[in-house]
């Protein structure tokens, strides 16, 4: 942080001069402390800058200039409010929608909208952000927007129901479906490593592990039809560490990555530990190499 950057060098300026025996300038604490006013945060004064205007202050003097300085430091960092999203969801007759997931990848924030379809997110960052909004039986929507510092975005979502009803559907589709939207959610919340369709298409993976190609801790060898993915596990240091693999929220015992055609891929989860694996894929694993899970694309997507 900004404050306690400048507090450290500080003490160190305040340590290094106070051992000096040069001339003391009594102007050179007004100097400086008017220099740092006029500042700005981006053109902030380097540890040089600050030494070359210090040289000769007084001690009492310097500790006077640092307190100035420590001040206008936070009185920046107050101006620098955070954004805040807002925003209420409606299917295409209008009426308000209860339930739906409002994600931001980016900064691993997740929602949900309430009975009248009210969103909010809030200490949002500056910068270009990409919000989705999912549900169960929908045509997912993306917005893109530029959040800046302090400001307050009100946006209304309209999301159309898919084709396929929710009722329309068997168990086995229910599941899977239902498995899809929360790896959307798992990826929003950030903790392990996820590839999407829209991955699999950029880097035109030909297989399913090729889109594993640039993950630390990930080994291949040779296997099946394809290639096999193995962890590399520092507890206990074994270089061919079989992970388990589930697709469709069901254990896949024996079977590899590359047994799956990368064209019924929706996602891919990869946990490399266990204290990272999702509980509802504990079952089954005997070793602690962690978890791939495979979701597959839904009928007509």
């Amino acid at each position: 942080m900004w404050v306690n950057e400048w507090c450290f060098r500080c003490a160190k300026m305040m340590t290094e001069h106070s051992a000096l025996n040069t001339r003391p300038s009594r102007f050179a604490g007004p100097r400086l402390a008017l220099y740092i006013e006029s500042c700005p945060r981006e053109l902030s004064p380097t540890p040089e800058t600050l030494s070359l205007h210090l040289r000769g202050t007084r001690p009492f003097t310097l500790a006077v200039v640092c307190l100035a300085l420590l001040t206008t430091a936070a009185s920046h960092e107050a101006r620098a409010q955070p954004g805040v999203l807002r925003g209420v969801v409606y299917d295409s007759s209008g009426a308000p929608l209860a339930d739906v997931d409002i994600g931001i990848v980016s900064v691993h924030r997740l929602a949900r909208t309430d009975a009248k379809g009210r969103f909010s997110i809030d200490h949002l960052p500056s910068g270009a952000v990409e919000v989705t909004a999912r549900r169960l039986g929908y045509t997912p929507q993306t917005l893109n927007l530029t959040v800046n510092e302090g400001l307050e975005y009100s946006y209304t979502i309209t999301l159309v129901a898919q084709a396929t009803t929710i009722d329309g559907m068997d168990v086995t589709e229910k599941r899977q479906r239902a498995g899809v939207e929360e790896f959307y959610q798992r990826r929003t919340r950030g903790i392990g490593v996820f590839f999407t369709r829209d991955d699999l298409l950029a880097r035109h993976a030909r297989i399913p592990s090729d889109i594993l190609q640039s993950t630390p801790g990930v080994r291949f060898v040779r296997a099946g039809t394809g290639k096999g993915i193995r962890f590399t596990s520092p507890s206990n240091g074994r270089r061919e560490c079989i992970p388990s693999l589930w697709i469709d929220g069901q254990l896949a015992q024996g079977a590899e990555l590359d047994d799956v055609s990368v064209n019924d891929v929706e996602g891919i989860e990869v946990y490399q530990s266990m204290s990272t694996t999702p509980a509802q894929f504990w079952r089954g694993n005997g070793t602690p190499c962690g978890t791939i899970v495979v979701w597959s694309k839904t009928p007509g997507h």
